[in-house]
């Protein structure tokens, strides 16, 4: 657990650039053994995050080709309402109707069209960095895993 803390610790947050880890703070096997077990629990989580952004990832290019279908058929709608209002000779009860049905139309395309800008923006591009940042941190306790196998092996001899 407190091995943690230290992993931090090492990151310099101004460059992003890793710094050596000491592993002598390990000072017996019972210690390389729960530090080994912690980082290979916080690996699980990151293979957990990194399978739920991939699911997110299916959801939203469905959500996308769902959002893009429906809008297309609304903006059909919305041509074949303005050429029935387009006509001559309608009543005054046809004309209400299909203008009301117009509005709701165009209100429904606009909800579809910012549906589909969330789906495509920023947080479609926060999820990448997440992706980036998932593959960064397993990297980092992978190799923090074989760090503590050596320093374990050290102790042992």
């Amino acid at each position: 657990m407190y091995l943690k803390r230290y992993i931090w610790l090492y990151i310099n947050p101004n460059f992003f650039t890793l710094m050596a880890i000491d592993y002598t703070i390990l000072t017996d096997l019972a210690q390389c053994d729960a530090a080994d077990a912690d980082v290979t629990f916080e690996l699980k989580t990151f293979a957990a995050r990194d399978i739920n952004a991939d699911v997110a990832d299916e959801r939203a290019d469905r959500s996308k080709t769902d959002i893009t279908a429906q809008l297309s058929k609304v903006t059909g709608e919305i041509s074949s309402l303005d050429y029935r209002l387009a006509e001559p000779g309608l009543d005054a009860k046809v004309l209400s109707d299909l203008t009301d049905e117009r509005e709701a139309l165009v209100v429904l395309r606009k909800k579809l069209t910012k549906c589909s800008q969330q789906v495509t923006g920023t947080n479609r591009f926060l999820a990448q960095v997440d992706v980036e940042q998932i593959a960064q941190q397993v990297a980092l306790l992978t190799t923090v895993k074989a760090g503590i196998a050596t320093r374990r092996a050290a102790l042992s001899s």
